[in-house]
């Protein structure tokens, strides 16, 4: 009988101890993944990318830095909006860790977008941004607030509509506490003070019309992809309103902004300006790329 108990345990303890070393080898960008109820944050996050597997864009890259996790590079895409430099794609290359983002995609340069012949020497990644425009961006009114906090959080609220249809609207923001809800909401005042009249206050008083809740990751970063909202930016009058952003367990007012016409239409049809300094590294970029591609086709 005890031998018949210990051939029945061992290879039970065994399962689990594998379960244990594979949940703590998972990587940060893995682990906070919810059973049931709302997306978990990363999910959110990818939802805002169309993936290609050993692809890229040749030539047209803005900024490239070293990652190890593709949530990383996808984090740093999203993030450009909130400087004004719209990010249409990203690449991440798991061997160098190594992400690129760029301001062009398959679709604004097909011609440049070409596929790695040399998948046993390297993989990329490749990311195509769909949250840089609306689902329904066709001859829709964009609005958009660019949030800054006292406590160093950055992001940006983009609202669009067509008449006749739903406001769609889409958050980036990063800096906040990780793993913490906050809600959005819009608060009353001229957009013509500087900062906005959030930044008279410290807490909500009930005046605020709160239009969704998010959920920061590990990071503190939130995003939350288009969506549709039973709200009309133009019953609402949003260009004389203030986002505001509002920690949920305090109440506390953390970033704001006011809500102005949007500073370009949409992204796919126009190219982002870059500086003279930037052009050097595009410039950069691209050589040492095509250098790459030479040195493994000779190979």
């Amino acid at each position: 009988m005890l031998h018949t108990i210990n051939s029945f345990l061992l290879p039970l303890l065994l399962i689990l101890s594998s379960f244990e070393s594979i949940e703590s080898s998972a990587s940060p960008d893995t682990r906070n993944v919810k059973i049931g109820g709302a997306k978990p944050p990363n999910l959110k996050l990818l939802e805002c990318f169309e993936f290609k597997k050993n692809y890229w864009i040749v030539g047209h890259a803005f900024h490239t830095s070293s990652v190890q996790f593709k949530d990383e590079c996808l984090r740093m895409c999203l993030t450009s909006s909130i400087r004004k430099a719209k990010c249409l794609s990203a690449m991440h290359v798991p061997n160098d860790d190594e992400c690129v983002i760029s301001d062009q995609n398959q679709v604004t340069k097909p011609d440049l977008f070409i596929e790695n012949d040399t998948p046993g020497s390297f993989t990329v990644n490749f990311f195509r941004n769909i949250c840089v425009d609306p689902p329904d961006s066709e001859g829709a009114n964009r609005f958009e607030a660019r949030l800054q906090g006292y406590k160093g959080g950055e992001g940006i609220i983009e609202f669009a509509q067509t008449s006749g249809r739903n406001t769609q609207v889409m958050v980036v923001i990063s800096g906040l506490k990780e793993n913490s809800l906050y809600e959005v909401a819009l608060l009353p005042g001229g957009s013509g003070e500087k900062g906005g009249k959030c930044h008279k206050k410290a807490r909500v008083d009930g005046e605020e019309k709160t239009i969704m809740t998010l959920e920061t990751d590990h990071t503190g970063m939130a995003v939350e992809p288009w969506r549709n909202m039973d709200l009309d930016i133009f019953e609402e009058n949003v260009v004389g309103l203030t986002a505001i952003v509002v920690e949920n367990s305090s109440r506390t007012i953390v970033d704001c902004g006011p809500i102005r016409l949007a500073s370009s239409s949409s992204s796919n049809s126009s190219s982002t300006q870059v500086s003279s300094s930037e052009k050097s590294e595009i410039l950069f970029f691209s050589t040492g790329l095509s250098l790459i591609l030479s040195v493994f086709l000779i190979m």
